[in-house]
């Protein structure tokens, strides 16, 4: 009996960044249309503006991470790919929590999270740990999938280039009317309407709150 064949964690292609990624998935689910359907490699090129070379070195990862699958030459997404790029056309803010959810599991959220979890480490001291020992490793990889994991908002990375674990979201203070969580009633319409960044603080603060409420989980 053969011995079962070990599968290595993938990074992210490398001279490709995250921003070029993310449109060779947009055109796949594009070129699908709503039934997911295949799409010749050549074809997605030329949608992108690469060469099926290209194209076809970036499937690794993102087929790895749940977004793409791969058939003889073609390339569809996956159901979660497709939910991915229909939300990133809407709203980017949600885009991103959508796919922070659908990672937090994933091989790289678990190391970057043992890396970051005794201190902030440099970008590209991140990149260097992420990559250690997997095959076809380089930084510029290693970099590509911080920026993938700073997209997902599973890390925060300052101006200087520094990367630590996404700080909790601090409750805000309580206003005249508010409920007793300290988290102001808003309207849907008010809530659509504020910019990225305060979504994902509110949205993280709410998350934090029903989970609180939820208590403890029980077993029949």
């Amino acid at each position: 009996m053969s011995a079962a064949k070990t599968v290595h964690n993938i990074l992210p292609t490398g001279g490709m960044a995250t921003v070029r990624q993310l449109k060779v998935l947009d055109a796949v689910a594009e070129l699908g249309g709503h039934d997911r359907r295949s799409t010749p490699v050549k074809e997605i090129g030329t949608k992108v503006g690469l060469s099926p070379s290209t194209v076809s070195s970036s499937q690794g990862f993102l087929r790895q991470a749940g977004l793409l699958e791969t058939h003889k030459g073609a390339l569809s997404v996956t159901e979660t790919g497709f939910q991915l790029t229909r939300l990133r056309a809407e709203d980017s803010a949600r885009a991103r929590l959508f796919l922070r959810d659908h990672w937090r599991s994933a091989w790289f959220t678990k190391a970057a999270t043992r890396f970051l979890r005794q201190k902030p480490l440099p970008r590209t001291k991140l990149a260097e740990e992420l990559g250690r020992g997997l095959p076809a490793a380089s930084p510029e990889r290693g970099l590509y999938l911080v920026d993938w994991l700073d997209y997902a908002l599973l890390v925060d990375v300052t101006e200087d280039g520094l990367v630590h674990l996404p700080r909790p979201t601090p409750t805000p203070i309580p206003t005249p009317g508010a409920p007793a969580s300290g988290l102001p009633l808003a309207s849907v319409e008010e809530v659509l309407a504020l910019p990225d960044d305060t979504f994902v603080a509110v949205m993280r603060a709410y998350g934090t709150l029903l989970t609180s409420l939820r208590g403890p989980a029980t077993h029949a």
